[in-house]
């Protein structure tokens, strides 16, 4: 990850454990209260190192304009191409503070399916383009 400042390529490190863990709470799921709490939780800590990884690497490109917040990281990283659905992103931004802010049985099925559905499939696509233009290949 040569591209990279060290600070970023640890805010990386991050991203990619909290992406494993995240993953292996979807493999691990029984379909009950827990095992959907512990998705959602890594969902989070996922999210907060994807968005944080993205404003990082912001940075490293040069951009000095951005404020250090999810909304306005996501807004650059859709200008500069790095997120291609801000819709989604939005979304994305929304589950997490309904994780973070309240508790409703209803809701965290649906938040659970949501992440399911199209948040890890978004953050592995993250992922991969970062640790490529990290390592030059992007």
């Amino acid at each position: 990850m040569d591209a990279f400042s060290d600070r970023t390529k640890l805010e990386l490190r991050k991203f990619a454990d909290a992406f494993v863990a995240l993953q292996q709470a979807d493999e691990d799921d029984r379909g009950d209260r827990k095992s959907r709490d512990s998705l959602l939780l890594n969902y989070v800590f996922s999210f907060e190192m994807a968005w944080q990884s993205m404003r990082l690497v912001l940075a490293d490109r040069g951009d000095t304009e951005t404020p250090r917040l999810a909304f306005a990281t996501l807004a650059t990283a859709f200008k500069v191409g790095m997120i291609r659905d801000p819709a989604l992103w939005k979304d994305m931004r929304e589950a997490r503070n309904d994780v973070v802010h309240a508790y409703d049985e209803r809701k965290a099925i649906a938040l659970a399916a949501f992440v399911r559905a199209k948040a890890i499939p978004e953050l592995k696509r993250l992922l991969v383009a970062l640790q490529a233009e990290g390592t030059g290949g992007g």
